[in-house]
């Protein structure tokens, strides 16, 4: 199981940052190349803030939703300012975690779909280059539809290889471009979990499913104006980890 300071520790091998103040989001691609499958995860790494003073029971309870806490019945609290066993118990776990590390992780890909696999875009298809990509991440929506809010590419490049040979294997070639690319971090299909990747993604990190990613971008939403709403993403591939 992987724990805040193996991520931290596998960053600082490789020289890039880690953040005590913001959360550190780790894309995890896996060593199994499979086609067209969501086996990549998503990490988020944070030292869990206290409570703003003086909250209400409702806001209360919208902050221990943000920060992944649950209530007894293992279910996000319901926004209802009514005290309760689940409230009590989300608390209670806030309590004994708040200043430490904690972690969160979902599945998603880090590679395309084989739908752009295998008709790429001009120049051949997307798949982002393992590294870390400093505030290169905003709040905001995926194409900008307003049903498909998303972490964007807009506050810098990033590095991608092009695989233009039309197998459904996406692959790290010889043929690199830094750039604006769209390569966001959103969902696919609105409800359930995507079976497979086809369409949903030509470059981009996507998750399986929608309320996973929307735990991603609550827990965003917390440091939005700490961070001038700029996240970092760092992508690893599974063998750059230090085991445990």
């Amino acid at each position: 199981m992987l724990t805040p300071a193996q991520i931290r520790n596998s960053l600082a091998a490789l020289g890039y940052s880690y953040s005590r103040t913001q959360p550190n989001l780790i894309g995890i691609r896996t060593a199994l190349n499979v086609p067209n499958v969501f086996n990549d995860l998503l990490v988020a790494v944070f030292t869990q803030p206290a409570q703003p003073k003086g909250l209400n029971l409702s806001d209360r309870q919208l902050f221990l939703n943000a920060f992944g806490y649950v209530g007894k019945n293992g279910l996000p609290l319901k926004v209802d300012g009514l005290a309760g066993t689940n409230t009590d118990y989300a608390q209670a776990a806030y309590e004994a975690s708040v200043g430490t590390e904690r972690l969160k992780a979902w599945p998603m890909t880090t590679d395309p779909g084989a739908y752009y696999l295998e008709h790429p875009l001009a120049g051949g298809c997307a798949v982002l280059k393992p590294g870390q990509y400093k505030g290169a991440y905003i709040l905001g929506f995926h194409q900008s539809k307003p049903d498909h809010p998303a972490l964007v590419q807009h506050g810098g490049p990033v590095t991608i290889y092009r695989d233009n040979d039309r197998d459904n294997l996406a692959e790290e070639t010889s043929s690199q471009e830094n750039g604006y690319f769209g390569i966001n971090i959103h969902r696919s299909q609105k409800e359930g979990a995507t079976p497979v990747i086809a369409n949903w993604s030509a470059g981009c990190q996507v998750f399986q499913r929608r309320d996973h990613h929307a735990q991603l971008l609550a827990l965003c939403e917390q440091y939005r104006a700490t961070s001038g709403n700029k996240f970092t993403y760092t992508l690893l591939r599974e063998r750059e980890l230090i085991r445990a």
